[in-house]
């Protein structure tokens, strides 16, 4: 009868514990830190005071139309946003976007679609922007091409739809992107290598009429 060696049984359960920490312990994984949130500082002087305007955009009362040119395609759009506190009316060529005390919903402005519960952002996806372009999403946008620059960031001022905006240019691989926004936080101008969104007229003003949701 032969003897196992006095070393192998402390050999093998330590090989066995380290064997199963691979398959039952912590697995190893990215930074989660996600450097896009809301709220979130580039270290980039030129741009965080225009994120922070975009990440605080206006409640309302607001009215802003905007062109819209998909550049893959060469697709040219219209859409408007109408903001009053705690309501939003969003248009995007023939979708409307509909958010009021009753709820939100999904519509189209000719009416030809029965309207829908919620946001449907599938109804859009063709002109490449979503139901926040006006706010949220640009500013998400402007972090991400402010990670990937190539070099300084340029500040400026403009004057676009009658109003003064702050503007940033951002230098990527490709072109520099433009972002600009008014003073309560909307977007005045997105243009990089994808979209070019540029408002065409502003109102502090809003009819309360279009947050009335079509039965």
């Amino acid at each position: 009868m032969s003897r196992r060696p006095l070393l192998a049984l402390p050999f093998v359960l330590l090989f066995t514990l380290l064997l199963a920490g691979c398959f039952t312990g912590e697995r190893p994984t990215f930074d989660s830190t996600d450097t896009f949130q809301p709220g979130t500082p580039t270290g980039d002087a030129n741009v965080d005071p225009i994120l922070d305007q975009l990440d605080h955009v206006t409640k309302g009362p607001a009215t802003a139309h905007y062109e819209v040119l998909t550049k893959y395609g060469n697709l040219q759009t219209n859409a408007s946003v109408e903001l009053s506190p705690g309501k939003r009316n969003v248009i995007v060529d023939n979708t409307r976007y509909i958010q009021s005390d009753k709820g939100t919903a999904t519509c189209t402005v000719d009416r030809t679609i029965a309207c829908s519960s919620g946001f449907d952002p599938t109804r859009i996806s063709d002109v490449g922007i979503t139901v926040d372009f006006y706010g949220s999403d640009a500013a998400k946008r402007l972090r991400r091409d402010t990670q990937a620059k190539i070099g300084p960031t340029v500040p400026h001022t403009a004057t676009i739809a009658g109003q003064k905006v702050k503007c940033v240019d951002i230098p990527l691989n490709g072109g520099t992107a433009v972002y600009c926004v008014l003073s309560n936080g909307l977007l005045a101008k997105r243009d990089d290598g994808d979209i070019r969104i540029l408002m065409k007229s502003y109102s502090a003003t809003v009819d309360s009429t279009v947050f009335d949701i079509p039965t």
